[in-house]
């Protein structure tokens, strides 16, 4: 090869996971009247508690899963918004045009946390969906900087076995590591199910809220 042959060479990001942060515009009012409604369901003590007891959580009262399916207008307008949302996510990862998206019947499992001060959740995945979302309506009252933060693992195990300076500085989406989100009023993070996740401890006295969805999906008809 002499001096003048040009190397052809290309990047490609292989195993990025896509994860998606949005802000829903003017949500106060929004998360005003959800607030609201959580807590008065709360208050009916295990009327609306999903009756599986799971070791990951603590200091969470954790609703049942047909959230979506209450006719409260703050719950519908909601999920209006996160619809739209998924749909252009989905829509614009996978390539689908308007007669892809159509043909996709959506179904999901959706509830409501309320954490206390000490609450937590521990490491854990969603099985048996595609995409998870949470959606915050009150980040509490916390000063602590690592109060309720959501952490997400790096699915890519072994990737940080070695660090020296030609890989810990690696930008987005090639960086390794965990990736920690502090929840804002009106966030919506969606990410795959299989993504590792955890709480950390909640420190704060005013109750934190939070909405969270499991969605799957199929095809209404096969793709010719």
């Amino acid at each position: 090869m002499t001096q003048t042959d040009e190397v052809q060479a290309t990047v490609h990001p292989l195993y990025a996971v896509p994860l998606l942060q949005a802000q829903i515009p003017g949500a106060e009012a929004l998360n005003a009247g959800l607030r609201e409604l959580f807590l008065g369901l709360e208050a009916e003590g295990d009327r609306h508690r999903d009756i599986q007891a799971r070791d990951t959580q603590h200091g969470i009262f954790e609703s049942n899963f047909y959230l979506h399916r209450r006719p409260e207008a703050p719950v519908r307008a909601l999920f209006s918004h996160i619809d739209s949302l998924l749909d252009n996510f989905v829509r614009g990862i996978s390539g689908f045009d308007d007669a892809q998206m159509d043909n996709i019947e959506v179904d999901m499992h959706s509830w409501f946390h309320v954490t206390r001060r000490g609450g937590f959740q521990s490491v854990h995945n969603h099985p048996n969906a595609s995409w998870s979302a949470i959606y915050c309506v009150d980040p509490g009252d916390a000063s602590e900087p690592q109060s309720g933060l959501v952490r997400f693992h790096d699915p890519r195990v072994g990737s940080d076995m070695y660090r020296d300076p030609a890989n810990e500085h690696l930008q987005i989406p090639y960086r390794i590591g965990a990736w920690q989100l502090k929840h804002k009023a009106g966030q919506l993070i969606a990410f795959p199910s299989y993504l590792l996740h955890e709480v950390f401890p909640y420190t704060g006295e005013r109750p934190r809220i939070v909405v969270a969805l499991n969605a799957w999906c199929r095809w209404k008809k096969p793709p010719a």
